[in-house]
């Protein structure tokens, strides 16, 4: 099978955002998996000694990585989505449609399935502990502070406590949507309402920004925060992907480009421009996979986006696992994993997010028909 380039060389971000045919599915699934992967060299109790390559070229790990072009993606495509439908009531709506049944879902299943299961407690004492009742509060994705742990479960794997480690990331995600629409209503508000002359505030706005992410970048580098840095790291990397598409008119597709800037990537990375450069990096190259790679690669659309269900799911299997099986190891992990979490995946998809995200933009279309009429 072969694996085509498109060969267009002028192509622009503004020229092919709006289409379809892409494979931002694809490019989410495999991160989905690398995340799966990652996790599974902490959560095995065999696990070899490795160097994680990544953390000398971008400055971050690999499971940072590959949740950071997840912010890449979102933040990309988010932002379009808001320009598209200039209605703040349908993105917020969008928003929840598309996070909140699978998630629901997955923390009913663990907290009254799996943890009654594997609780070292009675299951009178673990229905009585405010713990399990606290662990449900993680739907509240607006708190960053998320809880990990259900009482009794899990206490003896080697990465003891931890039910779902994988949604800590939701809630900055989520915080990233309720900017963009802070965003938006400041932009209607001010910036659209600019005279000619003055409109070289936004890009003004745009580079003071990106100077103080810098600057709380190097803050938390010298502090050896590494946890602030990941986190900083998606926020710039949501706020460059979205500052892609509002300069979309402006920014080639290029090959060439993709490849110098990654080049400068290992240089740049230790440096005060790091957070700003290594979500430009990474978001660039995101979109250039996602729009210039054609050919058999795009037949995945036809499968369905199983990489939220791939995400939220694999952590407790692979902690399940762990505790069921002492002696397991990386590999045994990954490929476990993958055979036990996918189904789960594909059911989330099919019977939860799907039917959620189509009744959704059934209402959207039934509304704008509504308002033409």
């Amino acid at each position: 099978m072969k694996t085509f380039i498109c060969r267009q060389s002028s192509l622009t971000v503004n020229s092919v955002c709006h289409n379809k045919d892409n494979n931002f599915n694809l490019i989410r699934i495999l991160c989905a998996w690398g995340v799966l992967a990652v996790h599974s060299f902490a959560l095995a109790a065999n696990k070899p000694e490795i160097t994680d390559p990544l953390m000398a070229f971008f400055g971050v790990g690999f499971g940072t990585f590959f949740v950071t072009v997840f912010f890449a993606i979102s933040g990309f495509l988010i932002c379009r989505s808001l320009d598209r439908s200039q209605d703040l009531k349908q993105y917020a709506v969008a928003r929840i449609k598309r996070l909140f049944p699978g998630l629901i879902c997955a923390l009913i299943l663990t907290t009254f399935i799996l943890g009654p299961l594997l609780t070292t407690l009675s299951p009178k004492a673990y229905f009585q502990h405010p713990e399990t009742w606290t662990y449900l509060l993680n739907i509240n994705l607006l708190n960053i502070h998320t809880v990990f742990n259900l009482p009794g479960v899990f206490s003896n794997t080697p990465y003891p406590n931890t039910v779902n480690g994988s949604i800590w990331t939701l809630p900055f995600e989520t915080w990233m949507y309720v900017m963009t629409a802070a965003f938006f209503c400041c932009q209607w508000m001010f910036i659209a309402r600019l005279p000619a002359s003055q409109k070289w505030l936004g890009p003004v706005t745009t580079v003071l920004v990106s100077l103080l992410f810098c600057v709380a970048g190097t803050y938390f580098t010298d502090q050896k925060q590494q946890q602030h840095y990941d986190i900083l790291i998606f926020i710039c990397t949501f706020f460059i992907a979205a500052s892609v598409y509002k300069y979309r008119q402006c920014v080639p597709l290029s090959w060439p480009l993709m490849a110098i800037l990654l080049a400068f990537t290992p240089w740049l990375s230790n440096t005060v421009l790091a957070p700003i450069y290594v979500g430009l990096s990474i978001t660039y190259s995101t979109l250039i996979l996602a729009y210039r790679l054609s050919g058999c690669v795009r037949r995945y659309n036809m499968v369905g986006d199983y990489s939220y269900g791939l995400y939220i799911y694999a952590f407790p299997v692979q902690q399940t696992l762990a505790y069921l099986l002492p002696d397991i190891n990386v590999a045994e992990m990954i490929v476990l994993t993958t055979l036990l979490t996918l189904p789960l995946a594909i059911l989330s998809w099919h019977f939860i997010e799907k039917p959620s995200i189509s009744y959704r933009r059934h209402q959207a279309a039934a509304s704008q028909n509504q308002r033409k009429h």
